[in-house]
């Protein structure tokens, strides 16, 4: 009964040049991407600081460290997935394991939802995110095991929109004879997002003073305990007395003194 095609019309912004000017031929500002793929960056690197730049739909100045910039996050996922074809096969513990699953389905989570919004800096975001998890990971436990191997693939298949050539590689190294692009998405498990645990902010007289980690059923009893046993927050207690202690649970825990 819609006789538009589209459900929504997306005009994207325009890049210009770094004083906000358009760019010209006359003016002699242009930006040559063939100078910048041939510098050694590549297509994927300016691909991708262009995804990264700003939303899509906004203008945006160019700015000449930017694709250097999406250049070094390319490089650190490169190496990191042929650094893993290096090592042996092992295992993590479930804490590991929870770690790495639980910030692989956030990525994915996030991706998948910024790409159907066309959202693409942000999708780009979750997937540096998830980078800089992996390489904390590295340091505790780096080894050949399915949770690494589901954790690169996941993130080689998120980045491949962005950047085609490589994560077509870099599919291959993993073990792959086929295309990345062709029927590859990584699968979203809600299950590996329930948290077991919770943070929350603990109060002075409504200033934050501390944060707390606690199970995701801790009682009112529980928290105050843990919030009270917190150096900053006795710190700012001292000698005063405890008139009222509020508890909304889940987010946030106030000490009124």
């Amino acid at each position: 009964d819609d006789p538009e095609p589209f459900k929504q019309m997306l005009f994207n912004g325009k890049v210009t040049a770094a004083d906000g000017t358009m760019f010209s031929k006359s003016k002699g500002n242009g930006i040559d991407p063939l100078e910048i793929i041939d510098s050694g960056y590549g297509a994927d690197a300016l691909r991708m600081y262009l995804m990264f730049a700003s939303p899509l739909e906004l203008w945006t100045r160019w700015d000449e460290k930017g694709v250097p910039g999406t250049y070094r996050f390319l490089n650190r996922v490169w190496n990191l997935v042929q650094e893993y074809t290096e090592q042996s096969d092992g295992t993590c513990d479930d804490s590991q394991d929870t770690f790495m699953r639980f910030a692989a389905h956030s990525m994915i989570k996030k991706t998948t939802l910024d790409l159907e919004e066309s959202r693409y800096n942000t999708a780009i975001s979750a997937n540096m995110g998830f980078l800089n998890d992996l390489y904390k990971m590295k340091v505790v436990a780096f080894c050949k095991n399915e949770v690494w191997q589901e954790s690169l693939e996941a993130l080689v298949m998120a980045i491949a929109p962005f950047a085609p050539h490589m994560s077509e590689e870099l599919w291959q190294v993993l073990g792959h004879s086929d295309s990345v692009h062709i029927d590859h998405w990584p699968e979203l498990d809600e299950s590996y997002l329930v948290s077991e645990t919770i943070t929350i902010a603990v109060q002075v007289n409504g200033k934050v003073r501390a944060e707390i980690t606690v199970p995701v059923d801790a009682d009112e009893t529980m928290v105050k305990e843990t919030a009270l046993a917190q150096e900053n927050v006795q710190e700012h207690i001292g000698s005063n007395e405890i008139r009222k202690f509020i508890y909304v649970p889940g987010k946030i825990a106030n000490v009124v003194v």
